[in-house]
């Protein structure tokens, strides 16, 4: 597990600091978890770097023994790993004290039995170090310290909602690690996968209960189904990465084109559909003012905890329903319903768009012109309802299973034009 905590791409550069302390606690349940101030002064060693290590703190007739007793006589960083050390045993006995960094003056010119080969293979692995799991930012950021704590605080009550509602709904919580899921097929973490199983259980009895009374899908149920589920990190929505953050929380439901190409359907649809279909019978329920017909889209996108920076979505054909969940203050969008779309969006002046309350109301807005979410306070969940572009490629067999598994109203030409209409024409009418 100790190797878990660690990702790639970060350079290093000489620092020398005194001894400090990690935290030592389980890392979401499983493995070890350092300090930002620990994995910054790891991540800033050189091979050179001169350290001293005291006696065998390990148990006697362990492996942790034996192999801590052979790079114990390491003179630097580089011949501590080069000897057997890892980069995750560098953070854990720097965090406990049991060795000392020392000061440059006493690097040695030249690592003993260790190649120019060797030299870069130790930098290599020190350079692969970008910080603790669930910090957005680069830990090199001044507020670093403060985001960790913010996302911990957050995760903590999350675990502890998908702890008490597993037990309530008789969910068995995965036990399996990120290896074993990936070998079944399942690209998800045990925190994830446990999220995402009981927010579609929860849904699916929901959606019995409601069907059963013949009530609506509440804004309370679509709220407690989103804070259950389980959020990757997502690093590939460049255009939509707010200040210096390197991921957001966001997923994708329904109809996509794929990033190597071709049409289909997301995993997590396919293997947590009563949460998708969910959210399509809340919509469904609480149909937006103004519009006439059922709301149509082929794709859901969810987003937690980030404010969007301006932007224009490019992988759809423009309306769109988009609704914030959550206990939190602001977090209005910013809607430019007259942009030229040539205009670079981080030039645009928010006294030319359009604030709209998503946590009050639904907003229909066209997601090709430019929008962007106002500063935020407290737990915040959005939901994008939008048809992707070229959706019909997906197929006839895929646009089935969507429609009767998920509960997609599937857009047609007609219905989607109505749409647009009203998306482009709702603020001229309420300003006349």
């Amino acid at each position: 597990h100790l190797g878990r905590a660690f990702l790639c791409l970060l350079s290093c550069s000489p620092l020398h600091v005194a001894m400090v302390k990690s935290c030592n606690r389980s890392e979401r349940g499983t493995g070890l978890k350092f300090s930002v101030k620990v994995l910054k002064t790891v991540r800033n060693f050189t091979p050179f770097s001169p350290i001293k290590y005291g006696p065998n703190p390990k148990r006697p007739g362990s492996l942790s023994f034996d192999r801590y007793k052979g790079y114990m006589g390491a003179r630097t960083v580089g011949e501590a790993l080069h000897r057997g050390s890892k980069v995750a045993d560098l953070c854990w006995e720097l965090g406990r004290g049991d060795f000392k960094v020392l000061p440059m003056s006493k690097a040695p010119t030249k690592l003993q039995n260790m190649s120019e080969k060797d030299i870069k293979k130790v930098q290599a692995l020190l350079n692969k170090i970008i910080g603790p799991r669930g910090l957005a930012v680069s830990i090199d950021d001044k507020d670093a310290d403060k985001e960790l704590a913010k996302e911990e605080h957050w995760m903590a009550g999350k675990l502890a909602l998908i702890a008490a509602t597993a037990k309530q709904l008789g969910v068995e919580l995965e036990q399996e690690t990120h290896e074993d899921l990936h070998e079944d097929g399942i690209h998800e973490n045990a925190d994830i996968r446990n999220g995402r199983l009981v927010a579609d259980k929860f849904s699916q009895n929901i959606l019995k209960e409601r069907k059963a009374s013949g009530k609506k899908v509440t804004e309370a149920d679509a709220t407690e189904a989103l804070r259950l589920w389980g959020f990757a990190q997502n690093s590939g929505r460049l255009n939509v990465l707010p200040g210096k953050r390197k991921w957001v929380y966001s997923d994708t439901m329904g109809a996509i084109k794929r990033r190597t190409g071709g049409y289909g359907i997301t995993p997590p649809t396919k293997r947590y559909p009563n949460v998708v279909k969910l959210l399509n019978k809340w919509l469904h329920d609480n149909r937006p003012e103004g519009v006439s017909e059922d709301f149509v889209c082929t794709s859901i996108n969810i987003n937690a905890n980030y404010g969007a920076r301006t932007h224009r979505d490019g992988n759809n054909v423009g309306p769109s329903a988009i609704r914030a969940f959550g206990n939190f203050k602001g977090g209005e969008l910013w809607y430019w319903d007259k942009d030229d779309k040539k205009t670079k969006p981080e030039l645009l002046e928010k006294k030319i768009a359009q604030k709209l309350n998503i946590k009050k109301a639904t907003a229909i807005f066209d997601g090709n012109f430019a929008h962007c979410v106002e500063k935020f306070d407290g737990e915040r969940i959005s939901v994008v309802f939008f048809s992707a572009r070229n959706h019909n490629k997906v197929g006839p067999a895929n646009i089935k299973w969507l429609k009767s598994h998920c509960g997609f109203a599937w857009p047609s030409d007609k219905a989607m034009a109505k749409l647009r209409t009203f998306a482009h024409g709702q603020f001229s009418a309420k300003q006349r």
